[in-house]
């Protein structure tokens, strides 16, 4: 259909009234907007007449066309196009304001193009077009509006446009000439005479043009005029947002002793302040505080300073200030239900901790009496903030209101963390302090517990592992504490998890926290964290856990044999069992295993012989081999642990002794094997057994080699059933292992061919190569690792060469990305072998020509620019491997002509040609060639969209 006014008229108007051909309507529309007919159709769509969603259209297109097609409008049409543009905005002076503003936007842009070769001084013009008394068909009034509409869109349109930098350079210098001139506008309008709507323009007005740097002492009187601002309510918002950007320019610090006199401005707001948060006025609150903290984290440098200086009166500003900051952060109520700005200060309280500690040691003692104030009363508030409300209330809570709670309680932690960096272990002890006074009060609530707990984790990585005074005196107390709320328990446990890596140096504290959280174990509700606690706990202090294994061992044993812990805590559990196994004596080791692995045995045996199996049955089984899975993965009993002199050693049990991970594989492989053969073709059983053989094989290495071959059979059988990624996983570590050994040669050789060939067929058939990318993807990692690390395998022509490199050919010019990228890793490991290797040298010398073709295609437009990399990291390893054939291949293609593209001529070829044949060594500069050459075959060399993608990719 023509991209013509009426036919454009038309689609729009479809496009809103009939919503089944929304989508293609959308996209006709999309095309219609940056053809060259819309030049035209733009302005015939603003004609009066028409309804207000076409004439919004045709501004839009106008501003497309204007933004990224700019190169289309020739030199000696720019002057009739901006009077135009101008008269199409006086046009909509009343209204729509939407279609208004647009036509702004598009003027901006069209400066944007043309200031200042074409068009010079354009904001100084502007001013002086729109003052003059002569505009028809418009009042003085909207003259006004209209010339603030325009000045407040072009730093918009400035700083969201894609520009050179070059030519952002040269705008930013045009428009800082012009920044006199506006300021001037702006001062004469900012009267009490203005008409609201004029005062709030130009404050817009002015906020967007602080974003050119204006000098904060060329605008302080504008700046006042803003404050005043404030108490109007009609105004509020934009005066808000006015002075949140100019204290919030990055070189608004540049100018400290106008940040010093405009300061008093800022405090003159707490009688305001005071008022609203006592009438729970939630909006005005916010709106100050916005204003308070954008002054505050700009300027901490100033703080730190000023309390550092002589004079008084800014030392007291500035903490005055502070303590404006530590109200907000106080604000009363929970958050986000009864106050929704408190967390917009825990910003300012990480830069100060920052400024505070970048200081020499001299200045932060002479400041630290002052901060260390500041940030205990911090302490105190947050202690309070991060409690919960009672459970009553918090149940009638909606799931996004508890999901924001959680979120501002993780930033309190990271904020208590900023403030421990200042206080240092005092703050643990003044913590402890609060603990031992509530825990000898008569009424106690469980919240402010809670609190002391989730700060005490908080803290946890930055406590000092020598610390010997307050973090035994907190362990002790965790006894007497009335653990009477599950959120309490959990915590607590959460908080001695933290603790973990402290333990290890002060083994003496594990007496007091293991039994809670043994005793945490039993309660399904807290389980999580006491099984988190207790990984924590176990794998940071292997080197003291003996004495407390037996107790953790029969408490998980009891646990598990209940079937009361979800899934994930099982497994976790099970993690915990096989870490602390790892500590024991091979005999010790194999007796509780038998215990606890006994009924789990068992019980996987009947769910594996069930002839009705169903789908509880397939999760329980999943679970089971899971359950196995994390316990090979931490059941090591050649684990580093500390020698005498404190350094790492392997603790290698005695050589009679198999370890205890192969004995109960070699028990379960029966089972596995007949799950596996009922299961075969189940991806997430297939999936659980690839992860319990890796896992095993990382902790048995050469040990599992007795049994390897079994799960090598067992592998192909599966695969040869229905292929899976997780089963390429298997066979990558298996062969990666076992390729270097002599004895398994034969058995790699099998294992690796049989799965090349089964992987091959799929290759066969487009439709099926399309559904099973995920395979694909994790076929080339395998070859491209054997290819690396074992090439033997694949050089001694038992492997069909020929069909594994039209496989890469065919992999890399599929949509996917991880396909593509798998299969360019493993063309240049093929690339790079066949330097040498002549059964490799002969498929590349016989099908080379087609790898450069599906290169080229790629690079002409064939393949998403998100893999270009990958391509050209193939072209580099053909150049610096086999660069006489290369040479011959891109020669043929100079000649050839609309190949790779339309869009490149012969001399683009040439040139390309030319230099990519130069580089054999940097890979840098290749990739950029290939970049620039794809852009061009894409028609897209130069252009903002081009431009934007790539900051992207």
């Amino acid at each position: 259909m023509e991209f013509s006014a009426a036919n454009v008229e038309q689609a729009v108007q479809q496009f809103y009234c009939n919503a089944s051909l929304q989508h293609e309507v959308h996209q006709w529309l999309n095309s219609a907007q940056i053809s060259p007919e819309a030049w035209s159709f733009c302005f015939e769509l603003l004609a009066p007449e028409k309804g207000p969603e076409v004439q919004f259209f045709g501004a839009s297109s106008l501003h497309a066309k204007i933004s990224r097609y700019w190169h289309e409008v020739p030199s000696n049409q720019y002057l009739t196009l901006k009077q135009k543009l101008l008269e199409k905005i006086i046009q909509f002076a009343n209204g729509p304001k939407m279609i208004q503003t647009r036509l702004c936007v598009a003027l901006s842009s069209f400066i944007m193009q043309t200031a200042p070769e074409s068009w010079a001084d354009p904001v100084e013009n502007l001013i002086t077009t729109f003052q003059r008394e002569d505009v028809p068909n418009i009042s003085s009034f909207q003259r006004c509006q209209i010339l603030l509409d325009i000045l407040t869109v072009i730093p918009e349109e400035f700083f969201g446009s894609n520009l050179s930098q070059q030519r952002r350079l040269s705008l930013r210098s045009e428009f800082q000439k012009g920044l006199l001139h506006v300021l001037t506008l702006l001062q004469g309008l900012l009267t009490p005479h203005s008409p609201t709507q004029v005062y709030a323009g130009a404050l817009k007005c002015f906020s967007g043009w602080v974003d050119f740097g204006i000098p904060i002492i060329e605008s302080e009187t504008i700046i006042l005029q803003v404050f005043q601002s404030i108490h109007n309510q009609e105004l509020f918002e934009v005066a808000v947002e006015t002075l949140s950007s100019v204290f919030s320019h990055p070189e608004s610090y540049r100018f400290p002793y106008t940040i010093q006199k405009l300061l008093p401005n800022i405090l003159n707001l707490q009688d305001m302040m005071k008022k609203v948060i006592d009438e729970k006025d939630m909006e005005t609150t916010n709106g100050l505080c916005r204003i308070v903290m954008s002054l505050a984290e700009t300027h901490t440098k100033l703080i730190v300073e000023s309390s550092l200086g002589e004079n008084q009166q800014h030392k007291d500003n500035v903490n005055e200030l502070i303590q404006m900051v530590l109200r907000f952060t106080s604000l009363p109520g929970h958050y986000p239900v009864d106050e929704a700005c408190s967390d917009l200060s825990f910003t300012f309280w990480y830069i100060l901790q920052d400024e505070l500690q970048a200081l020499d040691a001299s200045q932060f003692r002479i400041l630290q009496p002052i901060f260390h104030r500041i940030y205990f009363s911090l302490m105190e508030v947050l202690l309070t903030k991060v409690q919960y409300p009672n459970d009553q209330e918090y149940e009638g809570w909606s799931s996004e209101e508890k999901e924001q709670f959680r979120c501002y309680r993780q930033d309190i932690g990271d904020t208590m963390m900023y403030a421990f960096n200042i206080l240092r272990e005092p703050l643990i002890g003044y913590l402890c302090n609060i603990l031992k006074n509530l825990l000898q009060s008569q009424d106690i609530r469980w919240q402010t517990l809670e609190a002391m707990f989730f700060l005490f984790g908080s803290v946890a990585e930055s406590v000092d592992l020598e610390e010997t005074v307050y973090l035994p005196m907190l362990l002790e107390m965790l006894p007497r504490v009335p653990f009477n709320n599950i959120k309490l328990i959990s915590t607590a446990l959460y908080m001695i998890g933290s603790f973990g890596e402290w333990m290890n140096c002060h083994p003496d504290s594990l007496g007091c926290v293991i039994p809670l959280i043994l005793q945490g174990l039993g309660n399904s509700e807290v389980a999580t964290a006491a099984t988190m606690a207790l990984k924590d706990v176990t794998r940071e202090n292997l080197d003291h856990i003996q004495p407390f294994a037996h107790n953790i061992l029969v408490a998980s044993q009891a646990v598990l044999e209940g079937n009361s812990l979800k899934p994930r805590d099982a497994l976790r559990l099970m993690s915990c069992v096989g870490q602390v196994l790892s500590v024991l004596p091979f005999n010790d080791i194999m007796e509780c295993l038998n215990r606890i692995l006994t009924p789990h045995i068992q019980q996987f045996q009947q769910l594996v012989k069930e002839e009705h199996p169903t789908a509880m049955t397939k999760a329980n089984l999943i679970l089971k081999v899971n359950l196995l899975s994390w316990l090979f993965a931490s059941l090591d009993t050649e684990r580093d642990h500390d020698g005498d002199d404190g350094s790492p050693e392997k603790q290698k049990p005695s050589a009679d002794q198999p370890k205890p991970v192969y004995v109960i594989l070699q028990q379960v492989l029966p089972m596995i094997k007949m799950m596996v053969s009922k299961w075969m073709v189940d991806p997430a059983i297939v999936e659980a057994v690839c992860e319990l053989f890796k896992k095993a094989l990382r902790t048995l290495m050469e040990d599992f080699s007795p049994m390897s071959q079994d799960v090598a059979q067992m592998t192909i059988e599966m695969y040869q059933a229905v292929p899976h990624p997780s089963l390429l996983d298997l066979v990558r570590q298996m062969i990666l292992l076992f390729g270097t050994d002599p004895n398994f040669l034969q058995f790699t050789k099998v294992l690796l061919t049989t799965i090349i060939n089964k992987t091959l067929l799929m290759y066969q058939d487009a439709q099926v190569l399309r559904a099973n990318s995920d395979v694909i993807e994790n076929f080339m990692t395998l070859l491209s690792q054997v290819m690396k690390k074992t090439q033997h395998l694949m050089t001694d022509g038992s492997c069909n060469l020929s069909g594994l490199f039209h496989a890469g050919i065919i992999g890399m010019g599929m949509p996917e990305h991880g396909s593509v990228k798998s299969s360019c890793a493993f063309l240049v490991e093929f690339l790079h072998v066949g330097y040498e290797a002549k059964t490799i040298k002969d498929v590349i010398e016989t099908s080379g020509q087609l790898l450069v073709d599906r290169i080229l295609r790629a690079v002409g437009g064939e393949s998403p620019r998100g893999v270009m990399e990958n391509i050209a990291d193939v072209l580099l390893a053909l150049n610096k491997y086999h660069f006489p054939h290369l040479t011959a291949w891109l020669t043929e293609i100079i000649n050839k002509e609309g190949y790779p593209s339309i869009r490149a001529t012969k001399k683009d070829r040439e040139k390309f040609v030319k230099n990519i044949l130069r580089e054999k060594v940097n890979k840098r500069k290749v990739r950029d060639l290939v970049k620039e050459f794809t852009l061009l075959c894409r028609g897209l060399l130069g252009t903002e969209y081009a431009a934007q993608a790539a900051a992207l990719i």
